[in-house]
């Protein structure tokens, strides 16, 4: 560990990660419950309210992943982490499930949306957390 505190050139980068990361665990783990509360509503009904709901989740799901963009840029920095690519962005897991969601969104197809969300994007979500929480144990480490 010693040698990566000599390749960290900006300990403002890694101060900043190291504060953003529990409010980033905590906004998957809601966006998680958000998106599964979803779930029933979509399947069953077709409300103005349930659009409305749905369409803030996927805002915050944009802010969630604007972070997690940000967040890898940063992580240049801690290759000496050794941690896997995080779940969203490791082998294009991520962009593929958006896209499904896309079409499902398109096609008006609320059960294959309401089955992505259930099966691939809450789980996917609860996975991104539990990647966050080894990355911040692993900063801790390093920080100790």
């Amino acid at each position: 560990m010693n040698d990566l505190k000599k390749e960290i050139e900006r300990p403002e980068i890694f101060n900043a990660i190291r504060n953003s990361i529990p409010d980033a665990r905590y906004s998957a783990r809601k966006l998680a419950e958000a998106f599964t509360e979803n779930i029933k509503p979509l399947r069953m009904e077709e409300s103005e309210h349930m659009f409305v709901n749905l369409s803030q989740n996927i805002q915050e799901l944009d802010y969630f992943l604007d972070f997690i963009t940000q967040l890898r840029e940063g992580m240049r920095y801690f290759d000496g982490f050794s941690l896997p690519a995080d779940p969203i962005s490791s082998e294009g897991a991520g962009l593929s499930l958006f896209q499904e969601m896309h079409a499902a969104l398109e096609s008006k197809d609320w059960i294959m949306l309401s089955d992505l969300i259930e099966y691939e994007l809450s789980p996917l979500l609860l996975k991104q957390e539990q990647w966050l929480g080894s990355l911040y144990e692993k900063i801790l480490e390093y920080d100790a």
